[in-house]
């Protein structure tokens, strides 16, 4: 197999009461907004959380395996990549909600953001940086160590890698549309984000290439 050298960058809605009044749809829309940071935020410190975990405990059962990736073996390693790819997948399905909720017009629903609701975006898509690259590093780092594995398990593996590579567009895209749209509407946040959004593509190229390297 052929693998790539990655550089290491620095780098809910509640039910509403009997009998209260009935909000007019954009007035609806306006509150969604207003939560559509803590969702970005929420959702991306969560994907990190257990996309961290799976790699982790993948990378470790490889190494305590050695040489003997049995059955047994191959089942976790499958299992926590899936969970990788399944994390990402609900993170993106996550944000997408919230935008849909607030309109789907996210300059709308960023428009009127609070300082704190911007330092929001800026936190989470700083989140997202880390979280691709600590992706790249560790998926390379497990297919190498998983060199010279029997065909079959490595197969198996791949349709997995490719669950990872199909789910990360689905969250990437969304968080950064928003950040263009907050750094639109703060000259003082466009600085920092322009800063992160610039990392991203070169990561999810990264990301994709360590996956079809494979």
């Amino acid at each position: 197999m052929k693998f790539s050298h990655l550089p290491v960058f620095a780098a809910a809605t509640s039910a509403t009461p009997f009998g209260a009044p009935i909000e007019r749809s954009s007035n609806l829309e306006v509150r969604q907004g207003t939560n559509l940071a803590a969702v970005v935020l929420g959702s991306v410190s969560n994907v990190a959380t257990a996309v961290n975990a799976s790699l982790a405990t993948t990378q470790q059962t490889i190494q305590t395996a050695g040489n003997n990736i049995n059955v047994q073996v191959q089942a976790i390693i499958e299992a926590n990549l899936r969970a990788v790819a399944t994390a990402l997948a609900s993170g993106g399905q996550a944000i997408s909600n919230a935008i849909a909720a607030a309109g789907g017009n996210i300059a709308a629903a960023v428009a009127n953001f609070t300082a704190s609701q911007i330092n929001q975006v800026i936190l989470a898509i700083g989140q997202l940086v880390n979280l691709l690259t600590n992706l790249g590093i560790s998926l390379e780092i497990i297919i190498n160590n998983l060199e010279g594995v029997a065909p079959a398990v490595l197969q198996a593996i791949d349709d997995e890698l490719a669950l990872i590579q199909n789910a990360i567009n689905p969250l990437v895209t969304p968080i950064v549309n928003v950040a263009n749209a907050v750094g639109a509407v703060s000259a003082d946040a466009n600085v920092i984000l322009t800063g992160f959004t610039a990392l991203v593509p070169g990561l999810v190229t990264i990301v994709n290439n360590v996956i079809d390297n494979s």
